[in-house]
């Protein structure tokens, strides 16, 4: 059963960092740490894999060491990868669709975050790195990003009050 599980997760994660259903030469054990500190976790894969796709071997190892820095991996530090990756708008984003904008119509975050001064195009790269999807015409995020997103603005400001 846990063969099973792991060529599933393997696929999962080769289907989103390299296009295909198993790692190429290469890259078969830099995948298998990858899924270790993913624990398994299908969004974790899917955001790992994106970060990762189309990138050298040496930014995959690079991001391998930087999980192992940390202590206890936990599902949002990994997931924070995809997150520091981001540039100031595209991180502006996830942060309100995590905090405000997390299964509302497409169109009206569309028109939000256009009138907002923000290019809703911009969320494309987001939908493109698993980070959100759209579904039935609503704007969706994971649990665990929607977590993680909640938990970086209480970071910016302990006072809520200052919080953007």
């Amino acid at each position: 059963m846990k063969a099973l599980m792991f060529n599933h997760a393997l696929e999962l994660f080769s289907r989103h960092a390299l296009r295909q259903n198993y790692p190429d030469v290469g890259y078969e054990e830099l995948s298998r740490k990858v899924m270790e500190y993913a624990q398994g976790v299908p969004s974790a894969l899917k955001v790992l894999g994106c970060f990762l796709f189309e990138r050298e071997k040496e930014v995959w190892e690079n991001a391998i060491k930087k999980l192992r820095r940390i202590l206890h991996p936990s599902i949002q530090e990994v997931l924070k990868l995809s997150y520091d990756g981001l540039d100031d708008k595209e991180k502006n984003i996830f942060l309100d669709v995590a905090c405000f904008l997390n299964g509302e119509d497409v169109y009206s975050v569309m028109k939000f975050l256009d009138t907002s001064g923000f290019y809703p195009e911009i969320g494309i790269i987001l939908i493109d790195k698993s980070l959100i999807a759209v579904s039935c015409n609503k704007i969706t995020m994971h649990d665990l990003l929607q977590g993680l997103g909640r938990e970086i603005v209480q970071q910016k400001s302990i006072d809520p009050r200052n919080r953007s």
